[in-house]
């Protein structure tokens, strides 16, 4: 027995670490996205054309069943695609720590979406925490004195819709694989921006750059995180990946002397401990 409970000691820490470094590495985007310096257009399009091929390199190293292409896979490559659209154009438009602040609010928009969709009941504890978050971005969101500011919190809020219309299609569809899914989404938004774009190849510095951006941010992320998650419970995951709202910023501020205002900082505080204070109960009783 003491053996058995030592081993799956060792397999959870194995696991939060793997979550951990996938998290930390996913916080690197936004750094990376200010690093290069492209267009909104022809960014888009080499960042999901390199997104696609590692992910396509993922599909091939974790084989799965083969790809069921219905209206499910369609419909979610549509809201992968959008996500990802609005994730780019929205850092492009406003700071890393908004975007990101937002977008911790996904439980939230996934539950709101949910009962929306399919009538899903929601918890007092998850009514209380979404209306906390709520606060949280008002004051991210109000604040905003800039036209562009505004226009990159509402598309980091259509990410974040985007996503968590994907995140409740795939929970209902059991048959559709994320990494199938996601790397369609990327080849369709390669597609759908590649008319916009400039049809030039970038120098090789932006290419190297945005490479890393797919191979870290994307490829390398979303394995550890993948394999992690089985060692964890998703309570656990969830709260980690919650390091990417601190992180994320910090690296911009770092690098760039982005500063994301106090204004920000006391809106993505209150969304932190809104979503830390929802997950505790099931992260206690995981650790249990």
């Amino acid at each position: 027995m003491r053996r058995s409970e030592e081993q799956s000691g060792e397999r959870r820490v194995y696991g939060l670490i793997l979550v951990g470094t996938g998290t930390v590495l996913w916080s690197l985007a936004g750094l990376f996205m200010r690093a290069i310096d492209l267009g909104l257009w022809d960014l888009i399009v080499w960042r999901s054309f390199f997104a696609c091929l590692c992910l396509v390199a993922i599909a091939i190293i974790r084989p799965a069943e083969a790809v069921r292409f219905d209206w499910r896979f369609c419909l979610a490559a549509c809201f992968s695609a959008a996500a990802m659209f609005c994730y780019v154009a929205a850092l492009t438009m406003t700071t890393v720590a908004n975007v990101l602040i937002i977008y911790a609010t996904l439980p939230f928009v996934t539950a709101a979406l949910a009962f929306a969709v399919g009538r899903e009941a929601a918890s007092k504890r998850l009514l209380m925490a979404s209306t906390l978050s709520m606060i949280g971005i008002v004051l991210v969101a109000g604040t905003s004195s800039g036209v562009s500011d505004i226009k990159g919190n509402l598309l980091a809020l259509a990410m974040t819709l985007s996503f968590g219309a994907l995140l409740i299609l795939t929970r209902r569809s059991r048959a559709l694989n994320i990494v199938h899914v996601n790397a369609a989404g990327a080849a369709l938004c390669t597609i759908a921006a590649f008319p916009f774009s400039s049809g030039q190849l970038p120098g090789y510095g932006a290419l190297a750059l945005i490479f890393m951006l797919a191979l870290l941010t994307t490829a390398i992320a979303f394995l550890l995180f993948l394999a992690g998650g089985r060692h964890v419970a998703s309570s656990e995951s969830a709260l980690i990946a919650l390091l990417d709202v601190v992180l994320g910023p910090l690296w911009v501020w770092l690098a760039f002397a982005e500063n994301p205002g106090k204004w920000a900082i006391a809106g993505g505080s209150i969304v932190v401990a809104a979503v830390v204070w929802y997950f505790w109960p099931s992260l206690r009783r995981s650790r249990s």
